[in-house]
This record gives structure tokens, sequence and C-alpha cells, in this order.
């Protein structure tokens, strides 16, 4: 790494970070958008989302002497995070960390599997809204059984998608 180039904290506007990744790319060595993948309620479904893991924030590596007026007042850029009027350089075990935690720039938490006995909820299909207990999983963990605890269907036992249930906080 060049010893005049650091990394920065550019924070951008809302939605704009790809956008301004891109476009920094152009202009700067290197620039890091790390992003989150996710399960996220979609039309009353759990989906696979994908979106930056720190909203209205990206990394950029620049000579700040060199790149500090391009950076700071490019198109979808609000600033660079700085204290004062002086741009805080974050130093790059901040950077390998946060690469250590993905694969690709794509961090991924994993929800942790139900445990038996524990309260659910029904997200989506005919069952949905009901309150249930987790059973058990069938298949490896696409499928599970659980017991419907509504009044009307009094410890019914039902088999779903995983993806149908949702812990009940």
């Amino acid at each position: 790494m060049d010893q005049s180039s650091h990394w920065y904290l550019i924070r951008t506007k809302t939605g704009k970070e790809r956008w301004v990744r891109d476009q920094l790319g152009k202009l700067v060595p290197e620039v890091f958008l790390p992003l989150l993948k996710a399960k996220a309620r979609r039309w009353g479904r759990l989906a696979d989302s994908i979106g930056p893991l720190f909203p209205g924030y990206l990394f950029a590596r620049f000579d700040l002497q060199q790149s500090y007026f391009d950076v700071k007042y490019m198109s979808g850029v609000h600033g660079i995070v700085s204290a004062g009027s002086d741009p805080l350089a974050v130093p790059v075990s901040i950077i390998t960390e946060i690469r250590r935690w993905g694969v690709n720039d794509i961090v991924e938490i994993v929800e942790k599997p139900f445990d038996t006995g524990e309260k659910v909820v029904v997200v989506e299909g005919p069952f949905r809204g009901f309150e249930a207990i987790f059973q058990h999983y069938f298949s490896g963990a696409e499928r599970v059984a659980i017991l419907l605890s509504a009044v009307e269907a009094s410890g019914l036992r039902v088999v779903l998608s995983a993806s149908a249930v949702a812990k009940n906080s």
C-alpha cells in the first residue's frame, strides 16, 4: 500500500452507497462497501436481502492531499467522517477485520436454529399469524414440525417450510 494513502470513512446520501462506490472506484485506488446478507420480510414472506452493512457509509483508500476535493464534493457524497475539519484515517486493522467477517465483501448473519419447545409464529401460508411451539426439523433445516397453540387448534401438529416460521419475540 502506498504510504501516502490511508483508509477513510465516506458518508453517502441515503441509498447511494453502491453508486458512490462505483464512481469512487474510478478515482481512488480502493473502495470497500461491506454488504450484509440477511432475511428480510417482503410482501409477508422472508426473502434474502443484501444491503450495506453500514447504511450511508463506505470506506475508500486514497491520498488525502491528492484526492480530498474529488472525494468530498463527488455527487452522492455527504462528506468524509472527520474530527472537526480533519478527516479521520481508519486503521487498516478495522478494514481487515470487517473483510474477515465475510466472503466477497458480503457478511451473512445466520439466524440461530429453533430450539425444541421454543415459541414461534407462522409468518406465511394458511396458518399465518398463529403462535406455535417448535417441535423439530425434518430433512435438514428445510422443513419443521410445530404445534399450533391457538385455542381452535388445541395442539394441532403441522409440518411447514422452515421459512414459514419465525421466532416469537
